[in-house]
């Protein structure tokens, strides 16, 4: 009976000491982890990315707009959307508003000129302009602004609970560059 138990021990001792298999024991308790941490910071660094990429986007319609001296139109406006999509670059649904927005001193109110939508927008009128005066800049009087809004819906590349199906929208405004303002050809 000492003997068995004196020869258990010592087994019980050996497999205590013995290394062999622990690497793969390793392996199969943190690759999940590796892994979802690694899918997890390639969603966030692609979410971060389509931000960026809608954020230029907005700026590039709003600089090209601001530069046009003849009537812009329906043709135009589907253009820049195009332009939109290529640069975007996103699989979701896509939206733009260009607003020409004046300002009058006088009454201390900025007025809508012209607005076209495209997408999911709807034109906008002088009661939403009221809503946005605190994101407008200072203007002189009758100053005119191209404000451009895009909307562009962007799906996570792997499903993380923080991060969910999102539209990105951005505001964007650029004062006429070579034109006291940009006149809608309808």
């Amino acid at each position: 009976m000492i003997d068995l138990t004196a020869a258990l021990i010592r087994r019980l001792r050996a497999f205590g000491r013995d290394e062999r298999g622990v690497i793969s024991i390793e392996f199969v308790i943190w690759m999940p982890l590796i892994l979802a941490v690694m899918a997890s910071t390639f969603t966030l660094f692609e979410a971060f990315r389509q931000k960026s990429l809608n954020i230029k986007a907005a700026y590039t319609i709003s600089d090209a707009i601001s530069r046009e001296t003849d009537p812009i139109d329906a043709a135009y406006l589907d253009g820049m959307l195009s332009v939109l999509r290529f640069l975007a670059d996103s699989d979701g649904s896509y939206g733009l508003r260009v607003t020409l927005v004046r300002y009058d001193a006088n009454s201390d109110t900025h007025e809508v000129g012209w607005s076209q939508a495209r997408g999911e927008f709807v034109t906008m009128d002088d009661d939403m302009l009221a809503g946005l005066r605190d994101r407008l800049p200072a203007l002189l009087h009758n100053e005119r602004v191209i404000v451009v809004e895009t909307e562009t819906e962007h799906t996570p590349v792997f499903e993380i609970p923080a991060l969910q199906p999102q539209s990105f929208y951005n505001f964007v405004f650029t004062r006429p560059r070579f034109a006291p303002q940009i006149v809608w050809a309808g």
